[in-house]
């Protein structure tokens, strides 16, 4: 056991008064055989020993000074008095060394004091005290020697007393433990952590004799002492930086919303003037349509429907441009003289049209080629022709007729436009008689169609069986030219489309008869196709007429057989097209009397206008109806009564003699 090792600041002479000079009149008693009996107890201070027949005796029974124990007891002495401050400091019992491990070392590390000071000649004189050869001292034996010699009456004895009381009186107080104040973060790593931490740590083995009186604490008690604190802590901890984390989510959310809603707001302000300036040129483009078509009134109402035009000099300036053109047209009241011109379907291919069949010589005299009618249409807009219809002069209400003014510029004349037959008869589409249109057809459109952008297109199959879409008839070539001369319509004047009703209309079998042929999936079809192309041309401003259910010869009919035909038109084609005051007469065919029992027949079912066939214009106006002459326009007409033309078109720069075999047949 080294020195250092030894942590008490013990110091013999003070504690115990041992005087150094003592040992120095040791020699004398060594060598001298002193016989004690010859003392009573009293005069060897023996009588205050425990009860025996001598000395030793009473020393075996007593309190043989034994120096290990009183060591021991030395080094405990005050622990079981301070147990209280023990714990206070945290000090345990087996906190202190166990003397006994000490015993077996050598006693010369301990203070100095315990050893008297000998002079050099008496170590020398004195073989058991010279440092050559010398044995353990056996401490108890020292002690009880130093005992018997104080109980001799000696001067010396006097001295010793007055030594002891000196040494307690120059007695140094201990000095005192420093105890480290604790804080908070002590305390905390000693409740927490420390436990943690050490836990792996083996206790200390402990004295038998001195049990540990602190109770070992429970499983729960060091749960709710080490971990619940902290748990509870952390679940504090993280419910502030939960509520810490979401408030400032909340704030970062909140910033972006402002921040949105103001870009919104922005967008929406700049939105709403682009969206006011998109507005402002709609209408002025739609106000340009108006004018262009010489519906300056329209136009005028259209620009002014924006609001005040004072701050906008070009909307004012179109204003007073169209003002000023409206006073510059002229009113047109004279209607006899509108020329209307008639067209059946037009022919696409010409080679299978006119390819010597039993049909080709018809096609040759009564139809005009789609080329020959766009010479037409560009004649007569050079010549200063603006297509109109009835509603342009005319209004119907209520079955009672009322005539109106065209206005036009005047430069500008009007005409009027009819296409008849516009069913595409199967036998005109379908060579093989297999009900599908092909290649083997007599070269035209089979149907009228929407394209992809909501135009009317006319459906046809070329000679290698392609199916296209595009112009290939009256309808869409007009609604082209009109797109490109938008002046050649007036206030958006179509064309009358006149149908008949035993194969269905506008290409489409929607005949009930086909229900028992095709079924009724292959009807319903066509029914729905058919409403479809109805309701485009209408919304267009095309006019939709009869032009009889069987394409009847009304001028070889009576009454009844006249009743029997619209019957049918009206079971079969009204439910598709709806209610239609507009006849046109089949195979150049007219009625006599406007007064008879036919002309009572159709106008109770709801005609008011009466298109026949003529050579030169004619329209009649009354109350009760509208009768007006077609100009049947075909390559019979034009090549042997061109003179019905002369006044609208050059009929030699229209015909394609080429295409039609070098003749058409008279």
């Amino acid at each position: 056991m080294a020195k250092d090792d030894f942590d008490i600041d013990f110091d013999f002479e003070k504690e115990y008064g041992l005087d150094p000079d003592l040992f120095a009149d040791a020699e004398k008693y060594d060598n001298t055989d002193v016989d004690l009996s010859q003392f009573s107890d009293e005069e060897l201070g023996l009588s205050d020993l425990p009860s025996g027949d001598t000395p030793a005796e009473g020393r075996s029974q007593g309190e043989d000074f034994d120096l290990d124990m009183d060591l021991d007891e030395f080094l405990n002495m005050g622990l079981e008095d301070n147990t209280g401050a023990e714990e206070d400091f945290g000090v345990q019992e087996d906190e202190f060394p166990d003397p006994s491990e000490y015993e077996a070392e050598d006693p010369s590390h301990y203070d100095e004091n315990l050893t008297p000071e000998l002079s050099e000649e008496e170590l020398d004189e004195d073989p058991d005290l010279s440092d050559e050869g010398s044995e353990e001292i056996d401490m108890n034996e020292r002690y009880d020697e130093q005992e018997d010699f104080e109980q001799e009456s000696d001067p010396a004895e006097e001295t010793k007393s007055k030594k002891k009381e000196r040494a307690k009186k120059e007695k140094k107080p201990r000095k005192p433990i420093k105890i480290a104040t604790p804080t908070i973060f002590t305390k905390f790593y000693d409740l927490y952590f420390a436990p943690v931490l050490n836990k792996g740590v083996p206790e200390e083995p402990q004295d038998p004799s001195k049990p540990r009186r602190r109770r070992r604490k429970t499983k729960m008690q060091i749960f709710k002492e080490v971990y619940l604190p902290p748990i509870v802590v952390s679940v504090c901890l993280i419910l502030v930086l939960s509520f810490a984390i979401g408030s400032l989510s909340n704030f970062i959310e909140q910033k972006r919303i402002d921040r949105d809603v103001e870009q919104s707001r922005k967008e929406s302000s700049i939105s709403a003037q682009e969206q006011e300036e998109e507005r402002r040129l709609a209408l002025m483009e739609e106000a340009e349509l108006y004018a262009q078509q010489y519906n300056y009134e329209e136009a005028i109402k259209c620009l002014e429907s924006f609001g005040s035009l004072d701050a906008y000099p070009e909307m004012s300036a179109k204003r007073a441009e169209y003002a000023n053109a409206q006073n510059q047209l002229v009113e047109i009241q004279d209607f006899t003289q509108i020329p209307n011109f008639s067209f059946h379907p037009l022919i696409v291919d010409s080679a299978r049209a006119f390819d010597g069949d039993e049909n080709s010589g018809q096609y040759n005299r009564n139809f005009v080629l789609t080329s020959e009618f766009s010479k037409i249409l560009t004649t007569l807009y050079n010549s200063g022709y603006v297509l109109v219809d009835f509603d342009s002069f005319t209004t119907n209400t209520d079955g009672t007729i009322y005539s109106s003014s065209i206005y036009l510029p005047a430069d500008k004349k009007p005409f009027m436009l009819t296409e008849t037959l516009v069913n595409y008869f199967q036998y005109m589409v379908d060579g093989n008689d297999d009900g599908t249109p092909d290649a083997s057809g007599d070269g035209f459109a089979n149907k009228l169609v929407l394209d992809s952008n909501g135009d009317i297109k006319a459906e046809y199959v070329d000679s290698s069986g392609n199916t296209l879409i595009g112009d290939y008839d009256l309808v869409p070539i007009l609604e082209s030219f009109i797109e490109e001369h938008p002046d050649f319509s007036y206030k958006g004047a179509r064309a009358t489309l006149a149908v008949t009703g035993y194969e269905g209309i506008f290409g489409y079998r929607c005949n009930s008869t086909y229900i028992s042929t095709k079924g009724q999936t292959y009807y319903d079809e066509q029914v729905a196709g058919a409403k479809q192309i109805v309701q485009a041309l209408r919304d267009k401003g095309y006019t939709i007429a009869c032009n009889t259910y069987g394409n009847e010869n009304y001028a070889n009919l009576n009454g009844n057989q006249i009743n029997t035909d619209l019957q049918s038109w009206n079971q079969q084609i009204i439910s598709l097209i709806g209610q239609v005051d507009v006849f046109v007469f089949a195979r150049a065919s007219n009625i006599t009397d406007y007064n008879g029992s036919s002309f009572t027949i159709m106008h109770e079912n709801g005609f008011r206008y009466f298109v026949s066939n003529g050579t030169t214009p004619s329209t009649q106006i009354n109350s009760t109806y509208v009768r007006q002459n077609r100009l049947m326009v075909t390559g019979n007409s034009m090549v042997w009564n061109s003179d019905m033309f002369k006044n609208y078109f050059d009929c030699n720069t229209i015909v394609d003699l080429t295409a039609r075999g070098g003749s058409v047949p008279n």
